[in-house]
């Protein structure tokens, strides 16, 4: 039996939109894994003429090519539709992640040393300075902000541990518990579909891990100005992800709390002139209010898997009820609003 046929095999997920400029170094570093048992997929939409770009460079590389937006949740489950039998873990890598060559042998030695891990993150550190961390979640306020790595000195992680929530910038998670999850949620679109899917993997049960021996390169940069479209996908996204997944019991008052102050700030944007901001800050919040009856179905079908309490969560550090991030987050975006 050969070396490959005794490793598990891992189904890679890049997902890809109007471009191949990023992808083409993410699929170049991606050909130069040394894991022995993988295949790759690029799910794209809206890039024009990346089939005949793709039989050129990277003709071993699946494409599935979408012509016209479905979101990158949606993106992500496609592959998970289609896939060889015998692929035991699922990967998922956004376009502008650039791997090492023991990325993934390092995150499939961490899922096969436990069953107990459901998912698992690279140590992803930043193109512009390798030196610091991107985003991981290491724990979720009470209003669904990541207490997160992004900032910290890369040196500072030298062994792995539980996070709540894994970044699909670079990750990997087990097949059989993502289907059990359910996948990533479709009506997300983009945005907050990870902390949702690791959220959802935690309350099965399964620990989420922080792998920093797999060192993943992100070239992206975060964003200098605030869009509308993110504005209303973030804040219906965090909605539903509270909606869904919290017991009743903390559910109500993180949701009161984040309702006010998101309104409040819907009515700072437009007092400050930012109309269209202020009317998708509107229209993320009243999503489930008009979505009620599809967001309540997704929330009996999850609570009725639950296997943790919230309770457990909040003791180990996972959950928790202040609300420090989001000031930070905040405090960083009025930067944005101001220019």
């Amino acid at each position: 039996m050969s070396l490959g046929e005794r490793k598990p095999k891992v189904s890679v997920i890049v997902v890809n939109a109007k471009g191949t400029k990023q992808l083409e170094e993410c699929l170049r570093a991606l050909m130069e894994t040394d894991y022995p048992n993988y295949d790759v997929t690029v799910v794209d939409c809206l890039t024009t003429g990346i089939s005949e770009w793709m039989r050129e460079r990277f003709p071993d590389v699946r494409l599935i090519h979408f012509d016209h937006d479905i979101g990158a949740s949606a993106s992500h489950n496609v592959e998970e539709k289609t896939l060889d039998p015998e692929v035991k873990y699922l990967s998922f890598l956004d376009n502008d992640a650039v791997v090492t060559k023991s990325w993934l042998r390092e995150l499939v030695n961490v899922m096969e040393s436990d069953e107990a891990i459901g998912m698992a993150q690279a140590k992803i550190i930043l193109a512009k300075d390798r030196r610091i961390l991107d985003h991981a979640g290491i724990a979720l306020d009470a209003l669904g902000t990541w207490y997160t790595t992004r900032g910290m000195r890369e040196d500072k992680l030298r062994r792995g541990f539980e996070i709540f929530a894994a970044s699909s910038a670079a990750c990997i998670v087990r097949r059989e518990v993502f289907e059990e999850a359910g996948g990533f949620d479709p009506d997300y679109f983009i945005y907050d579909d990870d902390t949702d899917l690791s959220f959802r993997i935690r309350l099965l049960g399964y620990k989420v891990v922080f792998v920093p021996s797999a060192v993943v390169i992100h070239l992206g940069e975060q964003a200098k100005a605030l869009s509308p479209r993110k504005l209303y996908h973030s804040v219906k996204n965090r909605t539903c992800t509270m909606l869904k997944n919290y017991e009743l019991r903390n559910l109500w008052w993180r949701f009161i709390l984040y309702s006010v102050l998101t309104v409040m700030a819907a009515l700072i944007l437009f007092a400050m002139g930012k109309r269209r901001e202020s009317k998708e800050v509107f229209r993320g919040i009243l999503y489930p209010i008009r979505n009620v009856r599809r967001v309540w179905e997704k929330r009996l079908r999850i609570q009725a898997k639950r296997r943790l309490r919230d309770s457990e969560l909040l003791k180990r550090g996972l959950l928790r009820s202040d609300i420090y991030p989001t000031l930070l987050d905040l405090k960083s975006k009025l930067r944005y609003i101001k220019g």
